[in-house]
C-alpha cells in the first residue's frame, strides 16, 4: 500500500514538472504584457498566477484543452483560490483547428473580464497564433503588424510542426489581398482546415 501511495504521488508531479515541463517555465515564464487588456505566457503555476491577478488580471484563457488533465487541475485550483476566471479552449501545436474553435476563441476574446491572460504549453505557437488574431481581429492592427506576435523571442519557430499556424494566416492574407475580407468573414465563408491541410 505504501509503495502504491508513493506512485500515486510520484508520478503526477514527475508529469508535471519534468514531463510537461513546468521546471523550466518557473525558470523561463515566457511572460509579456500585449496591451493593457491582455497578457501572454506558457503555463503558469501557482506562483505567476498569483502574480498576475496582483497585475490586476481577472481571467486566465488555456489554449490547452481537456480540463482534467493534470496541469489543467493544478490551474483550476488556483484560479478558483485567487479568484480568477478560468477557460479552456483546444488548440494543438501542428493541427490546424476548426473554424468553430477560431470562432470560439474571437468570442472568448470579446467576452471575458480584462485584463485576461491567454497561454498555452509553451506560449509560443499556439498562444503566438491566438495573439496575432487578437491583435489583428479584435484591436484592428494591420496583419504583418499583428503577425510579429508569432516570432523567435517568444520561442516561436515557423518550421516543422509549429509552421501550420502560418498556413491559415498566409491563406487568409491572400484572400484578403484580392477582397479585402475580413478574417472573420473569411472563416466562416471560404476555411476549410482539412483542405488547407492538405495543402502542405
Amino acid at each position: 500500500m505504501r509503495r502504491k501511495a508513493r506512485e500515486a504521488w510520484w508520478w503526477p508531479t514527475y508529469r508535471y514538472w519534468v514531463a510537461d515541463h513546468a521546471l523550466l517555465r518557473a525558470v523561463i515564464p515566457n511572460f509579456y504584457k500585449v496591451d493593457a487588456d491582455l497578457y501572454r505566457s506558457n503555463h503558469p503555476g501557482y506562483r505567476r498566477l498569483k502574480q498576475a491577478r496582483d497585475l490586476g488580471i481577472k481571467s486566465v484563457l488555456s489554449l490547452r484543452g481537456d480540463p482534467d488533465a493534470s496541469p489543467n487541475r493544478r490551474e483550476q485550483a488556483a484560479c478558483e483560490e485567487l479568484g480568477l476566471e478560468l477557460r479552456f479552449i483546444r488548440l494543438r501545436t501542428g493541427k490546424l483547428p476548426q473554424r468553430e474553435t477560431l470562432l470560439e476563441l474571437l468570442d472568448l476574446f470579446r467576452e471575458m473580464p480584462k485584463p485576461m491572460l491567454v497561454h498555452c504549453k509553451s506560449g509560443a505557437d499556439r498562444t503566438g497564433l491566438a495573439v496575432t488574431l487578437y491583435r489583428h481581429v479584435i484591436k484592428g492592427e494591420p496583419l504583418e503588424t499583428a503577425r510579429k506576435s508569432l516570432h523567435w523571442s517568444y520561442g516561436h519557430l515557423s518550421f516543422g510542426r509549429a509552421g501550420a499556424v502560418h498556413r491559415i494566416l498566409d491563406a487568409y492574407a491572400q484572400t484578403n489581398e484580392r477582397s479585402g475580407v475580413t478574417f472573420e468573414d473569411w472563416l466562416r465563408e471560404s476555411y476549410d482546415a482539412v483542405q488547407l491541410a492538405s495543402k502542405s
